[in-house]
C-alpha cells in the first residue's frame, strides 16, 4: 500500500514537469489505476455528503405587518399573503430556493408537486 502512495507522489511530480497528454491513449496503465482510485475516493466523499441533513421548507407567501396588526391577531384571524391562491410555492433547502411547486392533497396530507427546478445560475444569483 505504501508503495502505491509513493508511486502516486512520483507520478504527480512527473506530471507537473511534463505536458499533459493530449489523448486518452497516451495514459499508461498506472494512470488508469490512479484515476480509478481517485474516482473511488470521490464516490466515497459524495456518499458522505449525501447523508448531511438539510431543512426543507415550503413558503406559501409573505407579508409585512406593523406591530399593532400582529398584536391584534387572534384565533380565526385571516392573514392575506402576497401571492395568489393558484401561484407556485417556493421550496427551500436551508433557506435557499431550489424549486417551485404546487400544493396538493395526497393521502389526506398536504404535499408539493415539483413544477420547476431553479437553475444553478439562479441559485448563485439569489446568494448575492
Amino acid at each position: 500500500m505504501n508503495d502505491q502512495i509513493e508511486n502516486t507522489e512520483t507520478v504527480d511530480n512527473t506530471t507537473i514537469e511534463q505536458e499533459t497528454p493530449t489523448s486518452q491513449q497516451e495514459f499508461s496503465a498506472s494512470d488508469n489505476t490512479e484515476a480509478t482510485a481517485i474516482e473511488g475516493t470521490s464516490l466515497g466523499n459524495l456518499e458522505s455528503l449525501l447523508h448531511i441533513p438539510l431543512e426543507v421548507s415550503v413558503e406559501l407567501g409573505r407579508v409585512k405587518l406593523p406591530l399593532h396588526s400582529v398584536v391584534r391577531i387572534s384565533r380565526g384571524s385571516i392573514i392575506q399573503l402576497n401571492k395568489d391562491a393558484d401561484s407556485l410555492v417556493d421550496i427551500l433547502a436551508n433557506g435557499s430556493v431550489f424549486a417551485r411547486g404546487e400544493v396538493i392533497k395526497a393521502n389526506g396530507k398536504l404535499g408539493i408537486r415539483i413544477i420547476d427546478i431553479v437553475t444553478p445560475a439562479e441559485r448563485i444569483q439569489s446568494l448575492t
